[in-house]
Protein backbone atom coordinates (compact mmCIF):
# COMPACT_ATOMS: atom_id res chain seq x y z
CA UNK A 1 0.00 0.00 0.00
CA UNK A 2 1.24 3.44 -1.22
CA UNK A 3 -0.60 5.98 0.26
CA UNK A 4 1.34 8.50 -2.24
CA UNK A 5 0.25 6.69 -5.01
CA UNK A 6 -3.59 5.94 -3.86
CA UNK A 7 -6.14 6.29 -1.39
CA UNK A 8 -8.22 3.69 -0.02
CA UNK A 9 -10.43 4.83 2.56
CA UNK A 10 -11.18 1.33 4.12
CA UNK A 11 -7.53 0.17 3.72
CA UNK A 12 -6.66 2.99 6.35
CA UNK A 13 -9.20 2.70 8.65
CA UNK A 14 -8.82 -0.73 8.82
CA UNK A 15 -4.69 -0.01 9.52
CA UNK A 16 -6.10 2.38 12.33
CA UNK A 17 -8.22 -0.30 14.03
CA UNK A 18 -5.99 -3.17 14.06
CA UNK A 19 -2.79 -1.09 15.16
CA UNK A 20 -0.95 -2.12 11.51
CA UNK A 21 2.72 -0.44 12.37
CA UNK A 22 4.31 -0.48 9.47
CA UNK A 23 1.32 1.49 7.52
CA UNK A 24 0.38 4.13 10.46
CA UNK A 25 4.22 4.97 10.22
CA UNK A 26 3.30 5.64 6.10
CA UNK A 27 0.11 7.54 6.88
CA UNK A 28 1.98 9.83 10.31
CA UNK A 29 4.95 10.29 8.03
CA UNK A 30 2.73 11.62 5.13
CA UNK A 31 0.82 13.49 7.33
CA UNK A 32 3.89 15.19 8.86
CA UNK A 33 5.21 15.90 5.70
CA UNK A 34 2.73 18.23 4.49
CA UNK A 35 2.03 19.68 8.00
CA UNK A 36 5.47 20.57 7.82
CA UNK A 37 4.98 22.25 4.78
CA UNK A 38 1.56 23.98 4.96
CA UNK A 39 3.15 25.35 8.72
CA UNK A 40 6.64 26.08 8.05
CA UNK A 41 6.90 26.25 4.23
CA UNK A 42 7.87 29.66 3.16
CA UNK A 43 8.36 28.97 -0.53
CA UNK A 44 5.30 29.45 -2.66
CA UNK A 45 6.80 27.22 -5.50
CA UNK A 46 6.54 24.34 -2.81
CA UNK A 47 3.19 24.79 -1.42
CA UNK A 48 0.54 22.37 -1.31
CA UNK A 49 -1.85 21.95 -4.33
CA UNK A 50 -5.36 21.23 -4.10
CA UNK A 51 -5.26 17.76 -5.18
CA UNK A 52 -2.62 17.56 -2.15
CA UNK A 53 -5.10 19.41 0.18
CA UNK A 54 -7.67 17.33 -0.52
CA UNK A 55 -5.79 14.00 -0.12
CA UNK A 56 -4.23 15.23 3.07
CA UNK A 57 -7.93 16.11 4.49
CA UNK A 58 -8.72 12.71 3.85
CA UNK A 59 -6.81 10.27 5.36
CA UNK A 60 -6.31 13.38 8.45
CA UNK A 61 -10.12 12.53 8.66
CA UNK A 62 -10.03 8.84 8.91
CA UNK A 63 -6.96 9.44 11.13
CA UNK A 64 -8.75 11.42 13.59
CA UNK A 65 -11.93 10.32 13.92
CA UNK A 66 -10.43 7.01 14.66
CA UNK A 67 -8.88 8.94 17.73
CA UNK A 68 -11.83 11.01 18.84
CA UNK A 69 -13.92 7.80 18.71
CA UNK A 70 -11.33 5.78 20.70
CA UNK A 71 -11.57 8.90 23.42
CA UNK A 72 -15.37 8.89 23.43
CA UNK A 73 -15.18 5.02 23.93
CA UNK A 74 -12.79 4.91 27.00
CA UNK A 75 -13.04 8.13 28.61
CA UNK A 76 -15.91 10.50 29.97
CA UNK A 77 -15.49 13.84 28.56
CA UNK A 78 -18.69 15.69 29.17
CA UNK A 79 -17.80 15.49 33.03
CA UNK A 80 -17.86 18.80 34.46
CA UNK A 81 -14.91 20.98 35.65
CA UNK A 82 -15.46 22.73 38.72
CA UNK A 83 -12.32 23.71 39.19
CA UNK A 84 -8.00 22.68 38.57
CA UNK A 85 -8.43 19.89 41.09
CA UNK A 86 -10.79 17.96 38.98
CA UNK A 87 -8.36 18.52 36.15
CA UNK A 88 -5.20 17.04 38.05
CA UNK A 89 -6.95 14.25 39.95
CA UNK A 90 -7.82 12.73 35.60
CA UNK A 91 -4.38 13.12 35.18
CA UNK A 92 -3.26 11.59 37.91
CA UNK A 93 -5.45 8.57 37.32
CA UNK A 94 -4.00 8.35 33.65
CA UNK A 95 -1.01 5.56 32.67
CA UNK A 96 0.76 8.81 31.27
CA UNK A 97 1.33 9.81 34.44
CA UNK A 98 4.67 8.91 36.01
CA UNK A 99 5.88 6.83 32.92
CA UNK A 100 7.87 4.19 33.65
CA UNK A 101 10.49 5.82 31.19
CA UNK A 102 11.39 8.73 33.58
CA UNK A 103 11.69 6.27 36.28
CA UNK A 104 13.84 4.32 33.97
CA UNK A 105 16.07 7.43 32.73
CA UNK A 106 16.32 8.21 36.55
CA UNK A 107 17.52 5.31 37.89
CA UNK A 108 19.40 2.94 35.49
CA UNK A 109 19.74 4.64 32.06
CA UNK A 110 23.27 5.10 30.61
CA UNK A 111 24.30 8.66 28.99
CA UNK A 112 23.56 6.83 25.79
CA UNK A 113 20.22 6.17 26.16
CA UNK A 114 19.25 9.39 27.86
CA UNK A 115 20.85 10.71 24.33
CA UNK A 116 18.36 8.48 22.40
CA UNK A 117 15.35 9.70 24.50
CA UNK A 118 16.80 13.72 24.03
CA UNK A 119 17.14 13.07 20.33
CA UNK A 120 13.44 11.58 19.77
CA UNK A 121 12.44 14.45 22.13
CA UNK A 122 14.11 16.88 19.72
CA UNK A 123 11.37 18.07 17.05
CA UNK A 124 8.32 19.05 19.53
CA UNK A 125 10.96 21.02 21.63
CA UNK A 126 12.15 22.77 18.99
CA UNK A 127 8.87 23.42 16.98
CA UNK A 128 6.66 24.44 20.19
CA UNK A 129 7.40 27.89 20.41
CA UNK A 130 5.44 27.95 16.95
CA UNK A 131 2.95 26.13 17.57
CA UNK A 132 2.20 28.13 20.62
CA UNK A 133 1.84 31.16 18.64
CA UNK A 134 -1.24 29.49 16.88
CA UNK A 135 -3.15 29.14 20.37
CA UNK A 136 -3.36 32.87 20.37
CA UNK A 137 -5.38 33.17 17.45
CA UNK A 138 -8.69 34.76 18.07
CA UNK A 139 -9.00 34.09 21.92
CA UNK A 140 -9.89 36.86 24.80
CA UNK A 141 -7.72 39.52 26.11
CA UNK A 142 -7.06 37.53 29.35
CA UNK A 143 -5.98 34.11 27.27
CA UNK A 144 -3.96 35.92 25.12
CA UNK A 145 -2.09 37.40 27.93
CA UNK A 146 -1.41 34.02 29.71
CA UNK A 147 0.22 32.61 26.49
CA UNK A 148 2.26 35.70 25.77
CA UNK A 149 3.43 35.59 29.12
CA UNK A 150 3.72 31.96 28.36
CA UNK A 151 5.70 32.60 25.23
CA UNK A 152 7.99 34.99 26.75
CA UNK A 153 9.27 32.55 29.43
CA UNK A 154 9.74 30.36 26.26
CA UNK A 155 11.65 33.93 24.80
CA UNK A 156 14.07 33.57 27.16
CA UNK A 157 12.35 37.37 28.62
CA UNK A 158 14.20 38.81 26.02
CA UNK A 159 17.21 37.11 26.15
CA UNK A 160 18.46 35.29 22.60
CA UNK A 161 20.84 32.84 24.72
CA UNK A 162 18.03 31.70 27.08
CA UNK A 163 15.20 31.04 24.28
CA UNK A 164 14.48 27.89 24.69
CA UNK A 165 15.58 26.60 21.59
CA UNK A 166 18.68 27.64 22.27
CA UNK A 167 18.57 26.18 25.51
CA UNK A 168 17.56 22.88 23.82
CA UNK A 169 19.77 22.83 20.48
CA UNK A 170 23.11 23.33 23.71
CA UNK A 171 21.70 20.30 25.28
CA UNK A 172 21.79 18.53 22.32
CA UNK A 173 25.44 19.58 21.46
CA UNK A 174 26.70 18.64 25.01
CA UNK A 175 25.59 15.16 24.11
CA UNK A 176 26.86 14.81 20.43
CA UNK A 177 23.90 15.55 18.63
CA UNK A 178 23.25 17.88 15.50
CA UNK A 179 19.74 19.18 14.93
CA UNK A 180 18.61 17.86 12.02
CA UNK A 181 14.77 17.27 11.01
CA UNK A 182 14.40 15.08 8.23
CA UNK A 183 17.27 12.88 9.68
CA UNK A 184 15.35 12.82 13.00
CA UNK A 185 12.15 11.83 11.88
CA UNK A 186 12.75 9.69 9.67
CA UNK A 187 14.78 7.34 12.65
CA UNK A 188 11.43 8.16 14.86
CA UNK A 189 8.27 5.06 14.99
CA UNK A 190 5.11 6.49 14.20
CA UNK A 191 4.23 6.53 18.02
CA UNK A 192 6.25 9.77 18.16
CA UNK A 193 5.78 11.16 14.86
CA UNK A 194 1.93 11.12 14.94
CA UNK A 195 2.36 13.08 18.46
CA UNK A 196 3.72 15.78 16.37
CA UNK A 197 1.47 14.88 14.33
CA UNK A 198 -1.70 16.13 16.84
CA UNK A 199 -0.34 19.43 17.89
CA UNK A 200 0.09 20.54 13.90
CA UNK A 201 -3.79 18.70 13.53
CA UNK A 202 -4.86 20.97 16.89
CA UNK A 203 -2.92 24.10 16.01
CA UNK A 204 -4.01 25.04 13.07
CA UNK A 205 -7.80 24.97 12.95
CA UNK A 206 -9.18 27.54 14.80
CA UNK A 207 -12.34 25.30 15.60
CA UNK A 208 -10.22 22.52 17.51
CA UNK A 209 -9.32 25.69 19.98
CA UNK A 210 -10.89 24.45 23.44
CA UNK A 211 -9.47 20.91 22.14
CA UNK A 212 -6.18 22.44 21.59
CA UNK A 213 -6.17 24.01 25.25
CA UNK A 214 -6.39 20.91 26.67
CA UNK A 215 -3.68 19.45 24.96
CA UNK A 216 -1.97 22.20 25.65
CA UNK A 217 -2.80 21.82 29.80
CA UNK A 218 -2.09 18.32 29.34
CA UNK A 219 1.16 19.17 27.90
CA UNK A 220 2.49 21.66 30.44
CA UNK A 221 1.08 19.31 33.61
CA UNK A 222 3.17 16.28 32.52
CA UNK A 223 6.64 18.67 32.68
CA UNK A 224 6.91 18.33 35.90
CA UNK A 225 6.98 14.51 37.21
CA UNK A 226 8.76 13.95 33.67
CA UNK A 227 11.71 16.52 34.18
CA UNK A 228 12.36 16.34 37.57
CA UNK A 229 13.02 12.50 36.98
CA UNK A 230 15.02 12.98 33.71
CA UNK A 231 17.47 15.60 35.41
CA UNK A 232 18.28 12.94 38.27
CA UNK A 233 19.22 10.94 35.53
CA UNK A 234 21.24 13.36 33.76
CA UNK A 235 22.98 14.76 37.07
CA UNK A 236 24.10 10.91 37.65
CA UNK A 237 25.21 10.18 34.37
CA UNK A 238 26.75 13.50 33.35
CA UNK A 239 29.85 13.22 35.93
CA UNK A 240 31.91 15.45 33.42
CA UNK A 241 29.59 18.39 33.42
CA UNK A 242 29.55 18.50 29.93
CA UNK A 243 25.82 18.68 29.23
CA UNK A 244 24.23 21.57 29.98
CA UNK A 245 20.77 20.90 31.47
CA UNK A 246 19.56 24.23 31.79
CA UNK A 247 16.29 23.69 28.91
CA UNK A 248 15.16 21.52 31.40
CA UNK A 249 15.87 23.01 34.54
CA UNK A 250 14.02 25.76 33.45
CA UNK A 251 11.26 23.77 32.48
CA UNK A 252 10.88 22.24 35.64
CA UNK A 253 10.94 25.46 37.42
CA UNK A 254 8.51 27.21 34.98
CA UNK A 255 6.24 23.77 34.58
CA UNK A 256 4.08 24.48 38.22
CA UNK A 257 3.40 28.65 36.66
CA UNK A 258 2.53 27.73 33.41
CA UNK A 259 0.43 24.36 33.77
CA UNK A 260 -1.85 26.74 36.58
CA UNK A 261 -2.09 29.17 34.31
CA UNK A 262 -3.09 26.95 30.96
CA UNK A 263 -5.70 25.68 33.65
CA UNK A 264 -7.04 28.85 35.67
CA UNK A 265 -6.42 31.69 33.39
CA UNK A 266 -7.15 29.86 29.55
CA UNK A 267 -9.49 27.12 29.88
CA UNK A 268 -11.28 27.12 33.11
CA UNK A 269 -12.42 31.30 31.92
CA UNK A 270 -13.82 29.80 29.00
CA UNK A 271 -15.70 26.62 29.55
CA UNK A 272 -17.26 28.93 32.42
CA UNK A 273 -18.61 30.98 29.70
CA UNK A 274 -18.66 27.94 27.29
CA UNK A 275 -19.89 25.29 29.17
CA UNK A 276 -20.54 23.48 26.39
CA UNK A 277 -17.13 23.19 25.45
CA UNK A 278 -16.16 21.05 28.33
CA UNK A 279 -16.04 17.51 25.89
CA UNK A 280 -13.74 19.31 23.30
CA UNK A 281 -11.33 20.25 26.49
CA UNK A 282 -11.27 16.59 27.57
CA UNK A 283 -11.11 15.38 24.14
CA UNK A 284 -7.63 17.26 23.71
CA UNK A 285 -6.36 16.38 27.08
CA UNK A 286 -7.25 12.82 26.72
CA UNK A 287 -5.94 12.36 23.01
CA UNK A 288 -2.60 13.95 24.56
CA UNK A 289 -2.65 11.42 26.99
CA UNK A 290 -3.21 8.28 24.89
CA UNK A 291 -0.58 9.70 22.49
CA UNK A 292 2.09 10.85 24.68
CA UNK A 293 1.48 6.83 26.76
CA UNK A 294 1.84 5.13 23.16
CA UNK A 295 4.83 7.28 22.63
CA UNK A 296 6.68 6.54 25.88
CA UNK A 297 5.50 2.76 25.84
CA UNK A 298 7.19 2.43 22.66
CA UNK A 299 10.66 4.74 23.16
CA UNK A 300 10.90 2.63 26.58
CA UNK A 301 11.26 -0.47 24.62
CA UNK A 302 13.68 0.98 21.46
CA UNK A 303 16.17 1.85 24.30
CA UNK A 304 16.02 -1.10 26.18
CA UNK A 305 16.34 -3.60 22.93
CA UNK A 306 19.18 -1.37 22.05
CA UNK A 307 20.77 -2.15 25.55
CA UNK A 308 20.16 -5.35 25.04
CA UNK A 309 21.89 -5.49 21.35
Amino acid sequence: MDINDHINANDITWAFKNNHENFLRKVHLYLNKNYYKLIFNQDEEHRLNDEEIYQLKQIENIWIEHEKSECFNKYDCYKRIKNAIDVENVLREHPAYQHSIFKYLNRQATLDEITIFIENEAILNVEFFDYLAYSVIGVSEQAKLEIMCNMWDKAGRGCIQLFHTMQFKKLMKGLGLKYNRERMIDKMSWEGIAGINLFSYMSIYTSNKMKYFGLLAATEMLDLPYYHQLLKGLSRENTSHTVDASYYVEHEILGVVHAHGWLNNVALPILRQQPNKVADFWLGFYLRLDSIQRYYDKLLKIIKSKKAA
